[in-house]
């Protein structure tokens, strides 16, 4: 737990001008499951930026369920359609907000087109040690300018649009690591798109979107087809194993989900599939797409 202060900070203007400005700021710990924000039924017009120092939440948005780890911020606007809470396997999410007015849209929009509603923040891209500090200078009341509130917003908002880009830039050739930790790491049971986005060094949204510009797929369906095309070959050359040492040969711990999942791949069940000595099947291979086709 980090140990300073844990408050919220609200900030009030009459101003007219159309200003960015920061409304609010705060740190918390919460730990019960009746944390759950709504910004569907939320009336405030306002642009929020959360930050996890330590446990999980979740953030779902469009029909996107997202968890929210250490070092990852999920940006929002309000109302939307969007919610946020803690879900009942974690034992807490330590977090920091911070809350602006609707001026910032165009940039949290552009946020979104680089990177997705979720972002990753490592401590050494100095965005975390610069909100924390946002958070200390509120305690201590260093500022109490309008002006100077506007322009410590823009700053962090600037900021966090010019890393969107630059990593926006990396990722497009991080997602090819991400392919080859599949192909390296498939048997692994434990492997899920959360190992491999931390592998890559990727937001998962961010994978996701550009795994599939770049090859096709999404990687949660190259996963799944890279085990059974795997599992198809076993069947085939090492028929002295048991569809449960094949299972977990590919991945698969349960060998009844292996063969829920091989049903829906191949039409048959894996023990049909090995039956029919006659059939064949090939790895499929996943390329890189270009304007004239694949390469």
């Amino acid at each position: 737990m980090i140990s300073v202060p844990h408050h919220s900070i609200a900030f009030q203007s009459a101003s007219d001008l159309s200003l960015l400005i920061m409304e609010g700021i705060g740190l918390q710990n919460v730990c019960t499951q009746e944390y759950f924000h709504d910004n569907r039924t939320r009336t405030d017009a306002k642009c929020v930026i959360q930050y996890t120092f330590n446990g999980e939440g979740v953030f779902e948005i469009d029909g996107t369920r997202y968890r929210v780890g250490k070092e990852e911020a999920f940006l929002f606007e309000i109302p939307g359609n969007s919610w946020y809470y803690l879900p009942e396997d974690s034992v807490g999410w330590e977090f920091l907000y911070l809350e602006f007015s609707k001026e910032c849209l165009p940039l949290l929009r552009k946020i979104y087109r680089m990177s997705g509603p979720v972002v990753r923040l490592p401590e050494k891209c100095g965005l975390p040690s610069r909100m924390m500090e946002i958070y200390q200078m509120a305690l201590e009341r260093q500022w109490n300018s309008l002006f100077e509130n506007s322009r410590i917003a823009y700053d962090l908002w600037t900021r966090l649009a010019e890393y969107a880009v630059t990593l926006s830039a990396s990722e497009r050739t991080n997602v090819d690591d991400a392919k080859e930790y599949m192909d390296r790491n498939y048997y692994r049971n434990e492997l899920n798109l959360d190992l491999v986005a931390e592998h890559a060094g990727m937001s998962k949204y961010y994978m996701c979107k550009e795994f599939h510009r770049k090859y096709g797929i999404s990687p949660g369906r190259y996963l799944r087809e890279l085990r059974i095309s795997q599992a198809c070959r076993l069947l085939m050359t090492k028929t002295d194993y048991t569809l449960q040492e094949i299972a977990e040969m590919v991945g698969y711990s349960n060998n009844n989900y292996f063969g829920k999942v091989f049903r829906a791949e191949k039409g048959i069940s894996p023990d049909k599939y090995r039956k029919q000595s006659n059939q064949y099947d090939f790895v499929r291979s996943v390329s890189e797409t270009t304007k004239d086709g694949p390469r």
